[in-house]
């Protein structure tokens, strides 16, 4: 129907962003699933039919200008507009600053940062012509908590933050929403693409099984607090506790962070 609401959601193949996709479908909405693997998003379109809402899937690499603009051309030319764009896609990589190198730096912020920026510059420009639309930047806690040997992925993640709240700031005096979602560790396939050493791998790995938290539970928290209109969604348990915490007591916050970080590293 005309009235269906459109959600956009990049990364939609697998994960958190499947997991969104169907949150959104559950609830009636026309859903284009926007992936790099173009089977992976045409399995998450396959997998909704159930639903009985309007469904696409579409190849893109939030990596690429080009492919990001072309992205855009196709939802234009399917729907005419985009209630809610979800800048979800993105990649994982771990190491120290010092041995991380310059092209998996490079990687990881073209993706993880400038995926969400391409997003951002291809569909505000329509959300503002029609007067209406929520912009949806998924980050991470880890662009909060700043923890050892996550420099590339930390900094990408605190840069979505930064420019999420830029963006809220822009948009304030107009009908466009914004938020940023920063989960800590849940159980997802992020750490298949990760540029990592094994070990920092398997130590992540190590918190994603620990995590009591799936993509499914993540995704709606995460869709109900863009639904309440939220800016900041902290969506795993304990974030909100740590996010005070580091706020207020930062150097509390920075002992236990490598203290924990510590632990992992001697287990791993």
């Amino acid at each position: 129907t005309v009235n269906q609401k459109r959600v956009l959601i990049t990364g939609a193949g697998s994960g958190l962003g499947r997991a969104l996709a169907f949150c959104f479908a559950e609830n009636g909405w026309r859903v284009a699933c926007a992936d790099i693997r173009l089977d992976r998003a045409q399995d998450t379109v396959r997998l909704m039919r159930d639903f009985g809402v309007g469904a696409m899937a579409l190849k893109v690499d939030v990596g690429s200008d080009a492919s990001v603009e072309s992205m855009h051309g196709e939802i234009l030319a399917a729907w005419d507009g985009v209630d809610v764009v979800v800048n979800n896609a993105g990649v994982a990589s771990a190491g120290s600053v010092a041995q991380t190198s310059l092209d998996d730096w490079r990687w990881t912020l073209n993706i993880d940062l400038m995926g969400v920026v391409r997003g951002c510059h291809a569909f505000l420009p329509v959300l503002l012509e029609q007067g209406s639309g929520h912009i949806v930047n998924i980050a991470s806690f880890a662009g909060f908590a700043n923890a050892p040997r996550m420099g590339a992925y930390s900094a990408a993640k605190a840069g979505v933050i930064s420019l999420s709240e830029t963006l809220r700031a822009e948009l304030a005096n107009t009908a466009v929403k914004v938020s940023v979602a920063c989960p800590a560790f849940f159980s997802t396939n992020l750490m298949d693409t990760a540029r990592a050493p094994e070990a920092d791998k398997a130590t992540a790995k190590k918190f994603m099984a620990k995590a009591t938290q799936s993509a499914d539970d993540v995704a709606a928290v995460i869709f109900r607090e863009i639904r309440r209109g939220a800016f900041l969604i902290l969506p795993t348990k304990g974030e909100r506790g740590r996010w005070r915490a580091k706020r207020f007591a930062p150097e509390l916050f920075f002992r236990k962070l490598v203290a924990m970080a510590g632990k992992a590293g001697n287990k791993s």
